[in-house]
């Protein structure tokens, strides 16, 4: 059996795809390649209009079967291949799209399913409405992706154990602790500073630091905006601008030139805006160059291609005791819902210390979602409880620690087409704090979790551009946010006994669910009825 993979994000580009659409799937195919490569051969591919029929050629003259599951919603797999195709997708609404608009037929999910005439989801809600579509008798398989063994490691070292008091995490990244900030609505913009920034070969700047409010001082104002302080934000922005966007694809001796007049330019806009004390010097004179004889030309030698230079983000150091919530999201998605998990956290535990939530955010860009969080927390201010956002790109071993560092994982969206992170953290025996609604039915019960109620509102497509109402989501309950909170927080701290129950139902529930033994079965008998033999 062959089975050819795709996802539109592969390995190489994972760590700058966060937050992207359809990113997860990254991970997703990366959790069923091992399965798969027990059932058969497994071959990735990169273009899937190029690749996948040639190697279903190949196969066919080889008198082996052959498949090609694409890890992407239906309107974006392809219906026209030779080889046998199954999306495998995941999806969270009431109803699967069934109009078509921009004159692509594959956004009704109807024509995708009849024309592959099978499908994977990674829910049974996923799998219901399907067949509410396509008709009781339509093969489709409703799988999780595959997570338990891959925690095995993890497991044996925080599994079924209380969590830590304090843990250490060092990570590469930018980290905003609302300890440190200085919380206050109006006088936000008087904690900003903008240091001095010259356009010099080095890596980009840190965002601005934020210092911590002095105790018992009235409340800052406003720097007035006179024409220096316009001048600054405005240098500061187009140098960021240029290092971001520009200075990557510049040669680096052009790269190296614009740097070195960015420094001749930079010292005299310092001295007019008042930053450096001493004059402008005087301009030189140019000297006239010695007249010498003139000579045959001889062949410069070909310029080598130079690398560009990877740019490191600054190492950190971040410190976490008492009970800690953890939650990873991208904050660009609405359906996470992250504003009502920050507003209830931070009222529960307006009043206790050791209470703190950690936001992984899954986004390139910092500037995209950072003054929505400071004004976020300003608003909630004051409140002695913690809010950790952590900026970063986590390997392995570093999000494998902030595991060992939780006390629960925390998830308040508004629906779900999986939710990894939130099946991970069980994997390793981390209570939880989430509504049962969408995919998390299949795994979210009370024994192993703080169960936040929940309601069918309308909603949109969130792909369809014509934003109508055509599905129905969830809304929470926010005050049952809350209660989850408090509950939680008093079985961490005092009823050990209660939480290690708790840790080793989780890792039975996701035992049963996402092992690998669990989903190869569920695979080989989809692909057998499906005519497809796995050996």
């Amino acid at each position: 059996m062959n089975f050819i993979l795709y996802s539109d994000i592969g390995e190489s580009t994972i760590d700058k795809s966060l937050g992207l659409p359809e990113y997860s799937y990254y991970f997703v195919l990366k959790a069923f390649r091992t399965v798969l490569a027990e059932l058969g051969t497994v071959t990735l591919v990169r273009h899937p209009e190029t690749e996948v029929d040639p190697l279903f050629e190949e196969c066919r003259q080889r008198g082996e079967e052959c498949v090609f599951l694409s890890f992407s919603p239906p309107n974006k797999t392809l219906i026209n291949l030779k080889c046998p195709t199954i999306s495998v997708f995941a999806w969270e609404y009431s109803n699967i799209p069934d109009e078509m608009w921009d004159d692509d037929a594959r956004n009704d999910w109807r024509v995708v399913f009849a024309r592959h005439g099978r499908a994977i989801t990674l829910s049974s809600y996923t799998a219901r409405i399907v067949r509410d579509a396509m008709g009781a008798a339509f093969p489709v398989l409703a799988v999780p992706a595959p997570l338990w063994e891959q925690f095995a490691g993890a497991r044996a070292r925080f599994g079924a154990r209380l969590p830590p008091r304090e843990s250490v995490l060092n990570l590469r990244g930018t980290v905003i602790d609302s300890h440190l900030l200085g919380l206050s609505a109006d006088g936000l913009i008087a904690h900003i500073t903008f240091p001095e920034a010259s356009d010099e070969m080095e890596p980009p700047p840190e965002p601005p630091q934020l210092a911590p409010e002095p105790p018992a001082q009235p409340e800052p104002v406003a720097p007035a905006k006179n024409l220096r302080y316009r001048l600054a934000v405005t240098k500061r922005h187009l140098l960021t601008w240029y290092r971001e966007a520009l200075r990557d694809l510049l040669p680096l001796w052009l790269a190296r030139a614009v740097a070195i007049s960015g420094r001749s330019g930079d010292a005299l806009v310092r001295a007019a805006m008042g930053y450096e004390s001493r004059a402008i010097p005087p301009q030189q004179l140019p000297i006239a160059p010695l007249q010498r004889p003139e000579l045959p030309e001889s062949p410069r030698p070909p310029l080598l291609p130079v690398a560009p230079v990877e740019v490191l983000e600054p190492e950190a150091v971040v410190n976490l005791d008492g009970v800690v919530y953890t939650s990873i999201l991208s904050p660009k998605d609405g359906r996470k819902n992250w504003f009502d998990m920050v507003t209830a956290f931070c009222w529960t535990f307006r009043d206790v210390e050791d209470a703190t939530l950690v936001l992984k955010m899954n986004e390139r860009d910092l500037s995209r979602y950072h003054n929505t969080l400071l004004t976020l927390l300003s608003q909630l201010a004051p409140f002695k409880c913690r809010v950790l956002t952590l900026h970063a790109y986590l390997d392995d071993a570093t999000y494998e620690e902030l595991i060992g560092a939780t006390s629960y994982y925390v998830n308040t969206s508004l629906c779900e087409g999986l939710c990894l992170p939130l099946m991970e953290f069980m994997c390793c025996g981390k209570p939880v704090i989430a509504p049962r609604h969408t995919a998390m039915e299949d795994y979210i019960d009370d024994g192993a979790a703080f169960i936040v109620k929940s309601g069918l509102e309308h909603n949109v497509w969130p792909h369809d551009p014509r934003d109508l109402f055509r599905t129905l989501r969830y809304r929470l309950d926010w005050e049952s946010i809350c209660t989850a909170y408090g509950d939680s927080y008093r079985v961490a701290k005092q009823q050990p006994e209660k939480y290690l129950d708790m840790s080793k139902q989780a890792m039975a529930r996701l035992e049963s669910y996402s092992s690998g033994a669990v989903v190869k079965e569920q695979l080989r008998g989809f692909f057998q009825q499906a005519g497809v033999a796995a050996r």
